[in-house]
Formats: C-alpha cells, structure tokens, sequence
C-alpha cells in the first residue's frame, strides 16, 4: 500500500515539474527525450511543432531533412527500383547477358527471362 501511494505522489510530483518547466531553452534533442515517453505535455507539443521537428525514438530530425529532393541518390533510388518493379529494368542481370524482370502491377503480373544468344 506504501509502495503505490508512494508512486502516485512521484508521479504526480514529475507531472507537476514537468508541466512548469520551460522548455523553450532546450535543445531539439533534449525535447525529443521528453517525448519518448507519452503522454506528452502541451508545452513539448508546442515546441515540436513550432521547431517543424519529428522525433523518433528520442532523436530529433528537422521535417527538411526528412523530404526526399528530386537529386538525391535516396529519390535515384527509388526510381530505379520503381523502374524494376514495373518491368522497365531488369531486376538482376549477369555477365553473360541473362536480364530477369519482374511486372508487379497492373492485370498482367509476369517474370520475364532475356537470354542473348
């Protein structure tokens, strides 16, 4: 019976210092440890939000950072796997010039084997 009364009052101590605390100082990191752990306060929302961060798992990421731009190796990638998947490329290719492709979308689904002779 201590031992639950005696939680409660730290939880409630740790809402209460939390809740009063200003965050604004605080680094983007430092915000997301706060917000690892739910439920989250009004303010570490607010702060999340106004610093357009996204935080998982305690590391702060900035939402630029995130995007994919059109020239980047990651947005290359994808486009080229893209190509794969629609039969455009193929998927493996070896030495002797045996190309295999794959069609996964549309009404036709079909693996294609291309042999030069």
């Amino acid at each position: 019976m201590h031992k639950l009364l005696l939680l409660m009052a730290l939880s409630f101590i740790s809402t209460c210092v939390l809740s009063s605390l200003d965050i604004s100082d605080f680094s983007d990191h430092q915000i997301c440890i706060f917000a690892k752990d739910p439920p989250l306060p009004a303010q570490v929302i607010f702060e999340i939000e106004a610093r357009e961060i996204i935080c998982d798992e305690g590391v702060a990421f900035k939402r630029s950072e995130v995007s994919i731009s059109k020239e980047s190796e990651r947005f290359m990638r994808l486009k080229r796997w893209n190509k794969m998947l629609m039969g455009k490329r193929p998927i493996y290719s070896t030495r002797a010039g045996t190309n295999i492709k794959i069609d996964t979308f549309g009404e036709e689904k079909s693996i294609t084997v291309d042999r030069a002779f």
